[in-house]
């Protein structure tokens, strides 16, 4: 007859743990909770961390174009001291070579015009334009009888210079005014 008992039916092992799981669910979900408010604080951590690490890229590229621009204005203007000593014997020369009219001289005025030039240094055109400020200085006035004549540059009295762009000396100009009636 033993061969005939039926057995004890016993739950198997996962059901047991399904239970105990079962029973124990309020604290599985506090300890659930708790990796969230700490997967929550890291990712808040990395976001900032993360912005933290863009700023500090922007600030060094930023740093990297101004370093970048002062070493061109420094390599731009590193010769205007020299270039300014030498307008004065410039305009000597240029004088030298109206006056005496010298093939010779010309050529020398040229060769070092175009030096000048590679360097950066371009005359300012003044004759016969209005006048500016900006790049001219008024030395004297003379009385015009057209009014299209006023305020316009009738001679140079001494050119006037720009260094990549910008006005190293000024022209110095006579400009027209018109004449007073008495």
């Amino acid at each position: 007859m033993r061969d005939h008992q039926q057995p004890q039916h016993q739950p198997p092992a996962e059901d047991q743990k399904n239970q105990e799981i079962d029973q124990n669910e309020p604290d599985a979900q506090q300890d659930q909770n708790l990796p969230n408010e700490e997967l929550n604080q890291l990712q808040t951590d990395l976001q900032k961390a993360r912005e933290s690490e863009l700023r500090a890229m922007a600030d060094y590229q930023n740093l990297v174009r101004r370093t970048q621009e002062d070493y061109g204005k420094m390599a731009k203007f590193a010769n205007l001291t020299l270039i300014e000593s030498l307008l004065q014997p410039l305009e000597h020369l240029y004088l030298a070579k109206e006056q005496l009219k010298d093939q010779g001289l010309s050529m020398v005025y040229q060769q070092f015009m175009q030096v000048m030039q590679e360097e950066g240094l371009e005359e300012i055109n003044a004759l016969g334009k209005e006048f500016d400020s900006a790049t001219m200085e008024v030395v004297n006035k003379e009385n015009v009888a057209k009014q299209d004549q006023v305020n316009k540059v009738l001679k140079v009295a001494q050119r006037g210079f720009r260094l990549h762009g910008d006005v190293i000396r000024h022209t110095k100009v006579i400009v027209g005014e018109m004449a007073k009636k008495n």
